[in-house]
């Protein structure tokens, strides 16, 4: 795959998807570290202390099993302690692809249909951070202090895997900051659909509070 970018010809290495589990919901409902009456003495969630004190029967339970008791009933409140995607469907996936790269770091790019979706940067290696993050989303990164990114982007890539052809691309890097600026030339360039649609909805949820 390449992408030309002002007089760069850029080429970036397909990276397939494994697909080991899909149709995961109710994720969020795992967390069981704390209580919900815990939860609200964090600084994110301390806010959100008064809603839940009318429901008294539920400070006492894991969180996790407390919010799900919430949104079986029907409350909406359950849905601020979770993040913009923590309630979506999810999957679990791993990648396979040539080992060096993944052992890499850089920029990464996820393609439906030949249509370019998302580009992020990874400063860790390729590999952990598909197959450990986004590729294993866990129970506390659909809360509101959690991987919003992570949620967003699998819940996405659950939704077109049974229909299309989805993968990543990676184009490995050392310089992060040289990473960054690549990733915003990218963006900028081709408008993905998900990097617009996510960072508007972040802007929206920090412009209401």
């Amino acid at each position: 795959m390449f992408i030309q970018i002002n007089e760069e010809k850029i080429e970036l290495t397909k990276v397939e998807i494994i697909v080991l589990e899909q149709g995961i919901a109710d994720l969020f409902e795992s967390f069981d570290k704390k209580t919900l009456g815990e939860l609200t003495k964090q600084k994110k969630y301390e806010h959100l202390k008064d809603c839940v004190n009318k429901q008294k029967y539920l400070l006492d339970l894991p969180a996790g099993a407390a919010l799900k008791s919430l949104k079986d009933e029907g409350n909406p409140i359950y849905r601020q302690f979770l993040n913009n995607y923590g309630d979506l469907i999810y999957s679990r996936f791993v990648v396979s692809g040539d080992e060096n790269l993944l052992k890499q770091q850089g920029i990464y790019t996820i393609v439906a249909n030949n249509e370019l979706k998302f580009c992020g940067v990874c400063a860790r290696t390729f590999k952990e951070r598909f197959n450990q993050h986004i590729g294993s989303i866990y129970a506390k990164g659909c809360y509101r202090d959690g991987t919003s990114t992570h949620c967003h982007v699998n819940a996405k890539i659950t939704q077109l895997l049974p229909t299309s052809d989805v993968h990543f691309a990676i184009y490995p890097m050392e310089n992060e900051k040289a990473m960054n600026k690549l990733k915003n030339a990218i963006v900028k360039r081709f408008e993905p659909e998900w990097n617009l649609r996510s960072n508007r909805e972040i802007f929206e949820l920090s412009s209401s509070f």
